[in-house]
């Protein structure tokens, strides 16, 4: 049984916007809402997705998470220059970095905070028995997967019947941000994950008990779902890997692309006080751009959104991120495999050569799954223009 503590909010709190919503839209969701806003998420506040198809519970879920890390013999960056030139030391050809640094195994446990948010179709709860547990990737938080109307997973997923859960992972958006080198890493997040899909299993979020859950990952967050299969094969009964391969020769121009710099000296100011372990893409659209959108494919003003909106990324998950790389032998569900067919990170701009990238993943890592490969775009699905909802 997972576990977690809980804080317990009142509709009577809720923003007079989010009250006038489930007025507005009767009965029904008003009951629901009531039932989501006293179980399992604390500072909750109800209200409908970007495009009306669902309604949602967020705020904060406190879990209690013991993982084994590694430790690393490395504080951060002094400042952006230092940041540099560990990247380029990192991504170098037969860099010993990792391997200069790592101490070895490092045991975390401690209580943190999730921000989450559970949407269920706008007819209601009533005999949904599936949730979609959605994992964000790198430079984003959980607004990727209902970003605006038009450009919504969750919208999407409730028009077809699914309830979504997404949050922000540990080190992200309005989730705590703890050690960014030492606690934030690839391992405390797979097991953030797998508390969570306890939960909902459990029936500890929002009064409901799913029988099924589908693990739904994008980039990093494909790789976390991934260590989650691979660790704890029995938590997802499917999975929907997006923006991933087995080939990550392209991954260092990616990431040197973004010309990272240390979050807390970005000009906007929103991550100040951040250890300088919290880097963030440089405050230029270009930055954003050249890994993850591709002209004309998309919508410029979802595109100048998003950037606006980009997020935190933490040293310690890039070091250990390799870790969950790793076959599922023992996971014998479905799986299938979305990629952009531009998709620079993971298929260096086309993911048709050599060959159907893809289509590569299931043999190697899912030997029994399907897989497939859709006209699409760039590497952030949601925000283009030819994603088909």
């Amino acid at each position: 049984m997972a576990n977690a503590s809980f804080g317990f909010t009142s509709l009577l709190n809720m923003p007079f916007s989010a009250a006038k919503f489930i007025t507005a839209a009767g009965a029904a969701l008003g009951a629901f809402a009531a039932s989501v806003s006293i179980a399992g998420i604390s500072n909750t506040r109800v209200g409908p997705s970007t495009g009306g198809q669902a309604i949602c519970a967020t705020g904060l879920i406190r879990l209690n998470v013991t993982a084994e890390n590694t430790k690393f013999n490395y504080a951060g960056p002094s400042n952006n220059s230092a940041l540099t030139e560990f990247l380029v030391e990192s991504l170098q050809s037969c860099s010993t970095l990792a391997t200069r640094i790592t101490q070895g195994p490092y045991t975390v446990s401690s209580e943190y905070g999730i921000y989450s948010k559970l949407c269920f179709p706008k007819q209601g709860a009533e005999n949904v028995q599936t949730v979609q547990l959605l994992t964000h990737g790198g430079t984003l938080d959980h607004t990727y997967w209902d970003f605006s109307p038009g450009y919504s997973y969750v919208d999407a997923a409730a028009e077809a019947g699914y309830a979504t859960f997404s949050y922000d992972r540990l080190g992200t958006g309005l989730s705590d941000h703890p050690d960014p080198i030492q606690v934030v890493q690839a391992s405390i997040q797979v097991q953030v994950a797998h508390q969570l899909v306890q939960l909902l299993r459990e029936g500890q979020v929002g009064n409901a008990s799913f029988k099924h859950v589908v693990g739904v990952g994008h980039s990093l967050g494909t790789a976390l779902t991934q260590g989650v299969t691979t660790r704890y094969p029995r938590d997802f009964d499917a999975v929907i890997l997006t923006g991933t391969s087995t080939s990550f020769s392209a991954v260092p121009i990616g990431v040197a692309s973004t010309a990272q710099q240390i979050a807390s000296t970005d000009p906007s100011g929103r991550f100040t006080g951040l250890a300088s372990g919290y880097i963030i893409p440089a405050p230029v659209p270009q930055s954003v751009q050249f890994a993850f959108y591709r002209e004309p494919y998309f919508d410029p003003k979802i595109f100048a959104a998003q950037f606006q909106t980009r997020q935190t990324n933490a040293i310690g998950e890039s070091l250990t991120l390799a870790s969950v790389y790793t076959p599922s032998p023992g996971f014998t569900g479905p799986v299938d495999v979305v990629d952009g067919e531009n998709d620079f990170f993971y298929c260096g701009g086309d993911c048709t050569c050599p060959t159907d990238q893809a289509a590569a993943v299931q043999p190697a890592f899912y030997p029994a799954a399907a897989n497939g490969l859709p006209k699409l775009s760039g590497s952030q699905y949601r925000p283009q223009y030819q994603f088909p909802l």
